[in-house]
């Protein structure tokens, strides 16, 4: 498997040019978690029940900042022009209030839309306090009282 077979929307890599950390994700299932230890958790139960490994990944609060930092760091003008047009404001500032919190961030792979009951199945037990799944005319946010 290639590095960018495993790239996640929310990672950092070399060339910023060629996968810009990106806030407008589609067919990914982004659950917001407690803290890392239960983070860890969810992420395990997800593999044990099924989805494979290489298409979950957990962020630390710190991980998500360190990386947006870097990221604010390596826009250009142009990147910023066009992700005020083309971002996910609302959801990238939400995102980063819970890094801030220390709260982890779990991404899911999940390209098929049908898919996302079987992981909130798998995730009830856990400590999570917002999902969104990005779709790929939508997104659709699953929030726990």
């Amino acid at each position: 498997m290639d590095e960018d077979e495993n790239t996640f929307p929310m990672d950092i890599i070399a060339d910023l040019a060629a996968r810009p950390w990106k806030f407008r994700p589609e067919g990914y299932l982004v659950v917001i978690l407690a803290d890392t230890e239960e983070g860890q958790r969810a992420e395990s139960a997800l593999v044990e029940g099924g989805f494979a490994s290489r298409d979950v990944k957990l962020y630390t609060g710190k991980q998500i900042l360190e990386n947006y930092e870097v990221y604010e760091e390596r826009r250009t003008v142009a990147g910023k022009m066009a992700g005020s047009v083309v971002d996910d404001q609302e959801g990238r500032d939400l995102y980063l209030a819970y890094a801030g919190e220390d709260r982890c961030a779990l991404w899911l792979r999940l390209p098929d839309e049908a898919d996302v009951p079987k992981a909130l199945r798998l995730l009830a037990d856990y400590d999570y306090l917002h999902t969104r799944y990005y779709g790929s005319e939508r997104q659709t946010d699953f929030r726990i009282s």
